[in-house]
């Protein structure tokens, strides 16, 4: 069985069943990855950030989306605000090198997490809807306020493979898995990273890259369930093409 891999800023991804290797499914991560950076801008809105999560988690989607509907709108006036930037950062060091290397003199406020991690909720729930055309816009708008974190990326690519944009789905968890390479605090969504850019490749046809992909990742967790099947299928899939029972 194959899957299609997820991740959500402080939520997991839903269970659903697949009929067979070309139904992929959505697998829970099974754990909290990311926790909230510094408190700054907005902070006032992760207790309901929390709140629709813990729904996420139930499937109450419609629940969870009226409140982070509420909190983006708080979260758009603050990133609104004339003369000013707002974006995310986890740390100070992340502020500090965004004023260096894109710094161009209008103030940049820090926004608080809790803002991406609502537009990554709405992602979230609409390709749980499989409305990617949706989800691509709040993730995007997500990548947008918090540049260096992978969250946004690694959901962007589960909404392209639903698509079937394998080309777009791999340049989306590759720019995830560069984050994570060059930002300490984004380590914790490497292997995820890597388990995305091996899918897509291997629905791109190059076996070699993703096995490779898949084998890295499980050095950085291993026994990952998801790895393993991936790799099971990577052999399966060589024995066909060498015409081999």
């Amino acid at each position: 069985m194959r899957y299609l891999l997820c991740i959500a800023l402080a939520l997991a991804c839903a269970n659903a069943l697949a009929d067979g290797p070309d139904d992929p499914v959505r697998l829970s991560t099974s754990q909290i990855y990311s926790r909230p950076g510094e408190p700054a801008l907005g902070k006032e809105l992760r207790a309901s950030v929390q709140e629709a999560g813990a729904l996420n988690l139930k499937g109450e989607h419609a629940q969870a989306k009226a409140l982070l509907l509420d909190a983006a709108r708080q979260c758009d006036a603050y990133r609104a605000a004339p003369g000013r930037r707002s974006l995310s950062f986890r740390t100070q060091r992340q502020y500090e090198l965004y004023l260096r290397e894109h710094g161009d003199g209008e103030p940049i406020d820090w926004l608080d997490s809790a803002c991406a991690n609502v537009y990554i909720q709405l992602g979230y729930i609409a390709v749980e809807l499989r409305d990617v055309a949706q989800a691509i816009q709040w993730l995007d708008k997500a990548h947008a306020t918090a540049p260096y974190e992978p969250e946004a990326l690694t959901e962007r690519g589960a909404a392209l493979n639903i698509s079937k944009d394998w080309t777009a789905a791999l340049s989306s968890y590759q720019q995830a898995l560069a984050l994570t390479r060059n930002h300490p605090e984004a380590a914790y969504a490497e292997a995820l990273a890597l388990r995305g850019t091996g899918y897509a490749l291997i629905e791109l046809g190059d076996l070699d890259a993703a096995q490779t992909a898949y084998e890295d990742s499980l050095v950085l967790e291993p026994g990952s369930k998801v790895a393993e099947n991936e790799l099971t299928y990577i052999r399966q899939q060589r024995k066909r093409q060498a015409g081999k029972p």
